[in-house]
């Protein structure tokens, strides 16, 4: 996640450095991808498109980018059982385990391999599912809310300032340990949104004493909910955009495209027809390949979607996405799981509506 860095003329301010607690972006996109796609699809909808119809606990008033990224359970309408139950052989006979409870991915061919279409065939499915979750209407003044779990790693926090016997600041202790994560994003991008980061005990029960409020600057971060709603439906035309801009090398197409993809998958799941075309583009890419038995960031097991390194194929790539192998639900990534997705009226609200 970027923050705003200190202006030459300004002088340094170490108490106030030391107050400031980090609020890193999420996992997986990195900030070159995170440029690219920002940048791009926003020349693009902005020309289509003008409009489309705080609690207990530290407080960070610095801007705070929001995320990779994103990720919550995605409560889809199942489809019969026996589609799911073939996509999830069908994507489990594409992959090996590697013995270890871990996952590696196979197949290093173009578009044309095997793996690549059983690749294509579960997302395909996968899409179905994301296409007949109900349509939600969101009014400008509303907020995107998200809660994802994963490593206190991915978002640096919660963190609170270390003091010495004189009462000054020395500098910030962070929690080393899982973490829930809180996210309120404005609709329109026009208004601050808010990430609240609260530790989890060992049982995973929410820790309330280690607990941090960061406040997320508007004009930052990656699109808003009305950018999304800007971007084609159609496969082809969707994957164009997501290919298109300075700075996308093409020896890299898949890794950005699926970086990318991956980072709005949260927000998009409350428009069906764009997730469903998310899916849909992400499968025209030729790298892309299936995997089991992977865990996403709460430890829950399920069919993993990733690419391969077309530069090192015999790399696996670090990052997966994680569908549940019965309902084909997404469930996150396998450094954090997404367990709810919904909209509400206030920030800081965490009784949504409409959410799981």
């Amino acid at each position: 996640m970027n923050t705003n860095p200190r202006r030459p003329d300004q002088p340094v301010d170490h108490h106030e450095l030391a107050e400031m607690l980090p609020a890193p972006g999420r996992p997986v996109l990195r900030r070159d991808r995170h440029r690219v796609l920002r940048e791009h699809l926003m020349e693009h909808t902005s020309n289509s498109s003008e409009t489309v119809h705080e609690r207990s606990g530290p407080t960070n008033t610095s801007p705070a980018p929001r995320r990779p990224g994103r990720r919550l359970v995605l409560i889809a309408a199942p489809l019969a059982l026996a589609a799911v139950v073939g996509a999830g052989a069908v994507a489990v006979d594409a992959a090996r385990d590697d013995g270890k409870g871990g996952t590696t991915a196979t197949g290093v061919g173009g578009a044309n391999t095997a793996e690549h279409r059983q690749a294509a065939q579960l997302l395909d499915r996968i899409a179905v599912v994301a296409a007949d979750r109900p349509a939600v209407t969101v009014r400008d003044d509303q907020f995107v809310y998200t809660r994802s779990q994963g490593s206190s790693a991915i978002w640096g926090g919660p963190s609170k300032p270390v003091r010495d016997s004189k009462g000054d600041v020395t500098g910030t202790k962070v929690y080393k340990g899982n973490v829930q994560s809180d996210e309120w994003q404005p609709v329109t991008g026009k208004r601050d949104g808010l990430r609240r980061l609260t530790a989890l005990t060992p049982d995973g029960e929410l820790d309330p004493s280690r607990k941090q409020d960061i406040a997320m600057a508007p004009g930052t971060g990656y699109l808003t909910f009305r950018q999304l709603q800007a971007l084609p439906t159609d496969p082809d035309a969707l994957l164009r955009k997501l290919e298109s801009g300075n700075g996308v090398v093409k020896s890299r197409l898949t890794e950005t495209v699926f970086e990318n993809v991956g980072a709005v998958l949260d927000q998009a799941t409350l428009l069906p027809e764009l997730s469903a075309a998310l899916y849909r583009a992400v499968a025209k890419l030729p790298d892309v390949r299936v995997v089991k038995n992977v865990k996403d960031g709460a430890g829950r097991t399920g069919i993993g979607l990733t690419y391969t390194n077309r530069g090192n194929p015999s790399k696996t790539t670090s990052g997966y996405w994680v569908f549940d192998s019965e309902s084909l639900a997404y469930l996150g990534t396998n450094r954090s799981a997404l367990l709810d997705v919904a909209v509400t009226d206030e920030k800081g609200e965490v009784t949504a509506v409409g959410a799981s």
